[in-house]
């Protein structure tokens, strides 16, 4: 596997916008990463897909606790509960959605806890300047960093400055910038994001 070395093209680029748009259109298009809130899309969590299986626990009900596998609706059964929605869901709101559907049946209410087992729904997409780009899924999460390793590195023609992830989730579509270079040369881990199943990274 190719290492991902900082673009030595990055320089040179520069340098020929410099010379083509003057050198505040420079700036602009080679200076420091864009401000971003990472943070808030890290907190985001893993969120469940058909395929796959999730460990159920309700304390003293054994009858509850059990192990399911999300359907291709997007929804798991359980015994009493009926129905439960799975699909784009983290393991908290699925969480909080059994505790809710609890209350219906016990007086006191059991305390439930949800696990991801296996992820088998979980797919990212790395396009562009890499060796080998496509579709990738990974047995759990992976960072953009993983995903990069995954397509083999970059090619000579790639910016790792200006990395895009492209993220489609219940908030709309938005472009969430990565700058390899600053993660990796300077220590901006915030931008080192857990990949959401269906993220593409675009490598310019």
């Amino acid at each position: 596997m190719r290492p991902l070395p900082p673009s030595p093209s990055r320089p040179f680029a520069c340098a020929l916008f410099g010379l083509a748009l003057g050198s505040a259109a420079a700036v602009s298009a080679c200076g420091p990463s864009p401000t971003y809130n990472w943070p808030a899309e890290s907190a985001l969590g893993y969120k469940v897909g058909p395929g796959d299986i999730l460990k159920i626990n309700v304390w003293k009900h054994d009858e509850l606790s059990q192990q399911v596998t999300v359907r291709p609706d997007g929804a798991f059964s359980l015994p009493l509960l009926g129905d439960v929605p799975g699909n784009g869901r983290t393991v908290t709101e699925i969480t909080a959605d059994i505790q809710a559907k609890l209350k219906q049946f016990f007086q006191e209410q059991p305390p439930a806890n949800v696990q991801v087992s296996e992820v088998h729904s979980y797919r990212i997409y790395v396009v562009g300047e890499v060796q080998r780009g496509g579709e990738f899924t990974p047995s759990g999460e992976v960072t953009v960093l993983h995903g990069l390793a995954l397509a083999g590195g970059f090619t000579r023609f790639a910016n790792p400055a200006r990395i895009v992830i492209v993220r489609r989730d219940a908030r709309g579509e938005r472009r969430i910038p990565f700058d390899f270079d600053a993660v990796v040369e300077k220590g901006e881990l915030q931008q080192n994001l857990a990949l959401q199943s269906g993220d593409t990274v675009i490598v310019p």
